[in-house]
């Protein structure tokens, strides 16, 4: 990941707090805040089919996590950051009239934000660099090929640097051959993690209050996935390539894709040329992974340019600067939210539209898909859980979401294709704290954001959720 201007981060995330505190849209004069109103979510899917029957194939079923299970590690510790950064600036700055409430949100952000960056750059394990990872590894893990995420060089003393390694030329041979679009998708699945994570933090802030000071991070990541989708317009892309190969004297040290978005724009373009075309790595072992610039035609260089530039799309939301909701009135708020994802057929164009209408909750998100010939929709619902009652008691919450799409399989694709998902979450509340959760889902043949399967398939995640400090919000808000 690459680095920002610091001074600039933290201009930008006081200017959002005062947008926050000053702006009529986004909250009414602010009234006290009790000890302890910051509600906290712990999620942990701790099984996860078919994806850990495909893991334990691959030989890693203890070292290789789904994107949902890496998703909600990484969201789960940025929750807990900034549930305690509250909890902290609560006592010190009780945000008990608006001007206390802007000082409040300043300084919460700003210690939010250094825990962020520390975690992120310095941490690495488990941070948002690991998630970047795990996502490529998914798309591997899936057809039976093992890798390390060396991040967890933490661990043993090496360099943890944000890399897949370990992976075998003659299984990306193999890959390329059976699957062209999913080893495309497996280039670009670092930056889609990226976004899920903010989406579930917007999602957190809008539907349970969660008051998360994540300013920080929206733009860390916003702007981390925009400078490395542009990366190949820096002079000295192709020299860093040159670098990385005489790092990578042997197979196994060598990351599996090099940097992300030239390999992606190159077999994006060429799904029927085989893998091995790319022809031998400079040291006269293995096969040349990474692409240089020099190797894309104009037609590739000038398609990952706009893909380049459509991705500042995904700053346009008002959560990037920390206002969470937008109230129309008493009875209704609404947020939104761009995102632009590169994937295995071109890219997904996203708005979601977050809505609260009388207690009820939503989610309603419009997707353009588009290839290289045509612009396809599609249309995505999630609502708040249905609460059923069990001896008397609220147990049951049931929440249903489906998704609808045109879909092409390629980027040369004339074709459209009808499909779409179904997904049942339940969870059983044991107690104010913890859930038994289950998520039952099925889709078609389709690209999915945080889904590793591109083909047909049905999955099943069981695992446990605790909520703390959320009150009467318990069983009304998304899970």
């Amino acid at each position: 990941m690459a680095l920002i201007d610091m001074r600039s981060l933290f201009i930008t995330i006081g200017l959002g707090a005062l947008l926050v505190g000053a702006s009529p849209l986004s909250a009414q004069t602010p009234t006290p805040i009790v000890g302890g109103a910051y509600p906290l979510q712990i999620d942990l899917p701790l099984f996860d089919l078919p994806f850990q029957r495909d893991a334990a194939r691959a030989g890693e079923l203890f070292d290789s996590y789904s994107m949902q299970q890496a998703l909600a590690v990484t969201q789960n510790l940025h929750r807990v950051n900034y549930h305690f950064n509250n909890k902290l600036w609560q006592r010190i700055i009780r945000p008990d009239n608006k001007r206390r409430h802007v000082y409040n949100r300043i300084a919460a952000n700003i210690t939010s934000g250094l825990v962020d960056y520390a975690f992120t750059y310095y941490g690495v394990v488990l941070s948002a660099q690991w998630m970047h990872e795990e996502f490529h590894r998914a798309g591997l893990t899936i057809r039976g090929i093992a890798s390390y995420d060396e991040t967890y060089n933490r661990f043993n003393g090496g360099f943890a640097n944000g890399s897949v390694s370990r992976v075998k030329d003659e299984d990306l041979i193999r890959l390329k051959k059976e699957a062209p679009q999913e080893l495309v998708r497996s280039f670009a699945a670092g930056i889609e993690s990226e976004f899920l994570l903010l989406r579930g933090l917007q999602k957190d802030n809008f539907f349970s209050d969660s008051k998360h000071a994540n300013i920080a991070l929206n733009i860390l990541l916003t702007k981390h996935a925009i400078d490395y989708v542009n990366q190949f317009k820096q002079k000295d892309y192709n020299g860093s390539i040159d670098s990385m190969n005489a790092y990578g004297l042997t197979v196994a040290d060598r990351d599996f894709v090099g940097w992300d978005f030239t390999p992606w724009v190159y077999d994006l373009h060429r799904p029927d040329e085989p893998y091995e075309a790319r022809g031998t790595h400079p040291s006269g072992v293995g096969i040349d992974r990474a692409i240089k610039t020099t190797v894309l035609t104009d037609k590739e260089y000038r398609y990952l340019e706009r893909m380049g530039k459509m991705q500042y799309l995904n700053f346009l939301s008002p959560f990037m600067i920390g206002i969470n909701r937008i109230r129309l009135n008493d009875q209704t708020a609404f947020n939104v939210a761009v995102r632009h994802y590169l994937n295995s057929f071109g890219y997904d164009l996203t708005a979601d539209f977050f809505l609260d209408h009388r207690g009820r909750q939503y989610l309603v998100s419009l997707h353009g898909y588009r290839n290289n010939h045509r612009l396809v929709p599609g249309v995505e619902v999630e609502r708040s859980p249905y609460t059923l009652g069990l001896a008397g008691k609220d147990r049951l919450l049931l929440q249903p979401s489906a998704m609808l799409w045109l879909q092409p399989k390629g980027f040369h694709d004339r074709q459209a294709t009808p499909g779409g998902l179904l997904r049942l979450q339940g969870a059983y509340v044991l107690d104010k704290t913890w859930r038994i959760v289950a998520v039952a889902e099925g889709k078609t043949q389709g690209w999915v954001a945080g889904n590793p399967y591109l083909d047909a398939k049905a999955s099943f995640r069981l695992g446990v959720s605790a909520c703390f400090h959320r009150g009467s919000k318990q069983a009304a808000s998304l899970m």
